[in-house]
């Protein structure tokens, strides 16, 4: 565990603001893998990520304290520099569960794992305390290939794919996902893949580009310069033989129209005519003001009369959704009406010229959303900032870190001049304002004499 920058009391503050913050329980950062695309062991020198080891049973009943019955309960992400393992191998898990149940006897709970322990003992148990939602890193169904991607054991690997029979036999609702390594598995495999997770009743399945810096052995990779056109086609030419939607993820949305990403086919959007591509126009007479907008407008129980395009024509319907409020449709996480709001403040208000900083990934996205605010001329002006800390194929905001952000301003003040002040996408610094290499966001500011703020 780093403690440069992080107290024993710090970490506890870290774990405690992660409940309270993204309602996430953290159980371990132990984890039965070995997956060849793990990024831990790929990291820079420089960057300080925490372990928490196995956390006793203790301590997270004492932090179940602080988690919002009104929001799903995730298990097995992080939202911090806290690295979450894979939670069902801890010695308490069951026990865990059923305090948490008992705890909150209704609330839904998110379960991401790698299906390692996912027995017919442990499925039917989560069958029994529902509402439980499984996420399942399955990567391949073929065995070999399994085994290639993560580096288990035989026994663990046969688990992991059977699961997938138990997880439907059990009406456990479950969404799968895919590193997308074809120069490993090969894209027959990837298709294979796809095909017996959608049998046996995926909600959806994400194909995740693999992400990995230039301190990994890019000879077990695919190459960083197409790999990513090359999953988008594969995504697009077997999404319409599936059942459920197929994703790629990061989807790298460039604008803020209500792309349909996917439709569970049978689902009441299905049913209705809406298909993958097509643009939602309005939701019973309100105007989405992006993808995330519009997918909460869809999302709850009731009646949805839904203007949209589908292939370049105007059209009309309606449906009802389902009891638990799902429609079938599933859309790119863009940006929020609320933020948007609250950045426009931020940079009406800043002094001068202010210089918002993006990563690679979002670039167009916010060019476009800062374009689009009512701000005086010259106010504002974006710039992307390329990640030196990773390299490779890191290019998303939540692991850009001080030197990434210096190198930026450096680069673009030297044709630009310096601005008055900057903003940086909130995601790159946790709550107590640090990055991946613990250095804080005003830091930033101090470097060059500026006013530094998050949006």
């Amino acid at each position: 565990m780093c403690s440069k920058h992080y107290t024993p009391a710090a970490i506890e503050t870290l774990i405690n603001q992660t409940v309270r913050q993204a309602n996430i329980l953290p159980l371990t950062s132990g984890c039965d893998s070995t997956c060849i695309f793990c990024s831990h062991r790929n990291n820079p020198p420089q960057v300080q990520v925490l372990t928490v080891g196995e956390r006793s049973l203790a301590d997270i009943i004492e932090t179940m304290s602080y988690l919002n019955p009104d929001r799903t309960i995730t298990i097995g992400e992080s939202a911090s520099n806290i690295i979450e393992g894979e939670p069902t191998s801890h010695k308490d898990f069951k026990e865990i569960m059923r305090q948490l149940r008992q705890r909150f006897p209704h609330t839904p709970v998110s379960l991401t794992t790698n299906g390692h322990h996912l027995t017919g003992e442990l499925v039917n148990f989560l069958g029994k305390i529902q509402p439980v939602y499984v996420n399942l890193s399955i990567n391949s169904t073929s065995l070999s290939c399994h085994r290639k991607l993560m580096r288990d054991s035989e026994e663990l690997a046969k688990c992991s794919i059977t699961s997938l029979s138990l997880l439907n036999k059990y009406q456990i609702p479950f969404s799968c996902s895919v590193v997308g390594m074809p120069n490993i598995t090969g894209f027959d495999d990837m298709r294979k893949t796809v095909t017996e997770i959608s049998r046996y009743g995926a909600d959806s399945i994400q194909i995740f580009m693999p992400g990995f810096s230039s301190f990994a052995k890019t000879d077990i990779f695919p190459d960083p310069d197409t790999i990513y056109e090359e999953l988008k086609k594969f995504v697009n030419d077997i999404a319409p033989e599936i059942d459920c939607p197929v994703l790629l993820e990061p989807s790298c949305v460039q604008n803020l129209n209500c792309i349909v990403s996917g439709v569970h086919k049978n689902s009441p959007a299905w049913n209705a005519g809406i298909r993958k591509g097509d643009q939602i126009l309005s939701v019973n007479d309100q105007i989405p003001y992006s993808r995330t907008d519009a997918f909460q407008m869809l999302s709850g129980s009731g009646i949805r009369r839904v203007d949209y395009i589908h292939n370049g024509n105007e059209q009309s319907t309606d449906w009802t959704n389902l009891p638990n409020g799902s429609c079938g449709i599933t859309m790119a996480y863009d940006f929020e009406k609320i933020r948007a709001r609250n950045m426009e403040n931020i940079l009406a208000s800043a002094p001068g010229h202010i210089f918002v900083l993006s990563s690679e990934f979002a670039f167009p996205l916010i060019q476009g959303i800062v374009a689009s605010m009512s701000l005086p001329k010259d106010k504002a002006s974006v710039f992307c900032v390329k990640n030196v800390t990773f390299g490779g194929t890191i290019r998303a905001a939540g692991l850009m870190c001080y030197e990434d952000y210096v190198h930026a301003i450096q680069k673009y003040s030297e044709v630009y001049g310096l601005p008055d002040a900057l903003a940086m996408p909130c995601e790159s610094f946790n709550f107590l304002g640090r990055d991946l290499t613990g250095h804080h966001y005003s830091e930033i500011g101090r470097r060059f004499k500026l006013p530094a703020t998050l949006v």
